[in-house]
């Protein structure tokens, strides 16, 4: 069962290729070793589905974090520091685990003798090393009885750095085992992943777990043959997944891909395909790794999806209600308000005390008509309607001058840009620069701020850059702030993206595109 677990592992743990390089020191592994406490502290949301199989795993594994300390264990682990090792022992031994541990070897005498299972886990936790297996004993316990220990570095979604280690020759009681694969048969089933292997020639099956029967609905029988996976695709994604099959078994151990496949009654089920390459002589034969099953997590993306664009949608109603009903309404009734306070005014038998008021009210009237149009405006502007995109940011911008309110001040700038864009990629951009310069005045403290909108064959571009204080970008600022999630639905409803560069005490510049052909504003949506 263990190397069945490892091979079943290689998919995953190539999905979560280790990319940067931690600090260590010597006392944190030494610290932070076995005995493993019932209570783990908390780790982050990618780790999931890993625990998930080390946890239903007969192997003897545990996972490290970066300092070295075991986050979690399967229980034959558990049963392994428990049960075989003296009590007497127990105490002695288990803060110091690691460094007791060291390389087996026919002589005492040979150079890597003293070799310690901390020194080469060590290796892992800086990056000097990928992976190792090799022979160890634990010199504490008087015994040089040798063990295989496995260990190799791992990088979670979301840049979570852990090391997986197990024990290859120690087993766990046979009811134990029993159990555990009962619970590992069950998670495959509760979580819709298929194991599989086949001949990268031809992308052909030679064997599929029985998860692939519910997962599609065909029997595994017809899993086997030679164009199975090519005739099920969806017609949309056959051609990319085909090519890149042959593109990335030539020139990568391990990749992943997330695409379509057509079910029994023709119903589409997406999924996520882990995928290892195994080589002969230096050519690329066969495959193996774990199919997921990730169409309800897809529909619930979707369903999100729609609810945002909807959302957008009313919102942007809502406004232009608003704002007619303030131009069309209130703005003609302050308007007669106006014109009757003025002719008041006006009447001989008037005196002067009264006319200073009645003059005083009229531009107090003055003062609410011109906050109501300034209002309707910012809610939908009429020059994005009638002159363009441009003309709207460049009254955006002008509206915003360096004075006594504290306001910086605004360059724009535009170059080869039409007035006849599209409606909702005039309205995206528009919307993204009202809200990137909302945010200029209420934080950055900018003294100046540049706008530049600009055409290019395939897209148009907008780039907003401050001299204010900036933010660091891997806070949660961006992911809690509704005006950096707004802006990025909107972008994702006319295929466009957003990147965003700042640091603290160095300014801000947000640089957003939106293509200009619909093939490739549908393509980007997709």
């Amino acid at each position: 069962m263990t190397k069945q677990f490892e091979r079943r592992m290689q998919p995953v743990r190539a999905h979560w290729k280790f990319q940067t390089q931690r600090t260590w020191s010597p006392l944190m592994i030494s610290n932070h070793t076995p005995p493993i406490s019932e209570d783990f502290k908390e780790d982050k949301v990618s780790d999931d589905p890993l625990r998930a199989i080390v946890d239903a795993c007969v192997s003897n594994v545990a996972v490290l974090d970066e300092s070295g300390a075991i986050l979690y264990a399967s229980k034959a682990w558990r049963l392994f520091q428990e049960g075989t090792v003296p009590e007497a022992k127990r105490f002695e031994l288990a803060p110091y685990y690691f460094e007791s541990c060291k390389r087996f070897t026919e002589s005492v005498f040979e150079a890597d003798a003293d070799v310690t299972l901390e020194d080469d886990l060590r290796q892992i936790l800086l990056g000097e090393e990928t992976e190792f297996h090799r022979k160890y004993y634990c010199h504490l316990l008087n015994d040089r009885r040798p063990f295989v220990m496995h260990a190799a570095r791992l990088n979670l979604p979301g840049s979570t750095f852990r090391v997986l280690i197990t024990h290859e020759d120690i087993a766990a009681p046979r009811e134990d085992v029993r159990c555990t694969t009962e619970r590992l048969t069950q998670l495959l089933e509760t979580t819709k992943v298929m194991a599989w292997e086949g001949e990268v020639e031809g992308q052909r099956f030679t064997y599929v777990s029985e998860q692939a029967v519910k997962m599609l609905g065909y029997p595994i029988d017809a899993w086997y043959a030679p164009d199975f996976l090519a005739s099920h695709l969806h017609p949309d994604d056959r051609q990319r997944v085909l090519s890149t099959y042959v593109k990335q078994s030539r020139i990568a151990e391990h990749f992943d891909l997330t695409f379509r496949m057509l079910g029994r009654d023709n119903h589409v089920a997406w999924v996520e395909n882990l995928v290892s390459v195994t080589r002969e002589s230096g050519s690329a034969r066969r495959m193996h790794g774990f199919m997921i099953d990730i169409s309800e997590r897809k529909r619930a993306e979707d369903a999100l999806k729609d609810l945002g664009s909807r959302l957008i949608v009313a919102q942007e109603e809502e406004r232009k209600r608003v704002a007619r009903e303030l131009h069309d309404d209130l703005s003609q009734r302050l308007a007669v308000l106006l014109i009757e306070l003025e002719q008041l005014g006006q009447k001989p038998q008037v005196s002067q005390t009264y006319r200073k008021r009645l003059q005083k009210l009229t531009l107090q009237a003055h003062e609410i008509s011109r906050d109501i149009h300034r209002l309707a405006y910012k809610l939908h502007p009429s020059k994005l309607d009638h002159l363009g995109l441009a003309a709207a940011v460049k009254s955006l911008c002008e509206e915003m001058t360096f004075g006594q309110s504290g306001k910086p001040k605004v360059h724009f700038h535009q170059s080869g840009l039409p007035a006849d864009l599209p409606k909702d990629i005039t309205l995206c951009l528009f919307r993204i620069a009202q809200e990137v310069l909302r945010n200029c005045v209420k934080h950055s403290g900018a003294e100046l701020v540049q706008v530049v909108l600009t055409k290019t064959d395939r897209a148009i571009r907008l780039a907003i850059s401050d001299n204010g204080r900036g933010f660091d970008t891997r806070s949660d600022v961006m992911e809690k702030g509704l005006g950096f999630i707004s802006m990025q639905e909107r972008l994702r409803l006319v295929g466009g993206e957003i990147k965003i560069y700042s640091r603290p005490r160095s300014g801000t510049r947000i640089e957003a595109s939106v293509p200009l052909t619909i093939e490739l504003r549908s393509k980007e949506v997709i």
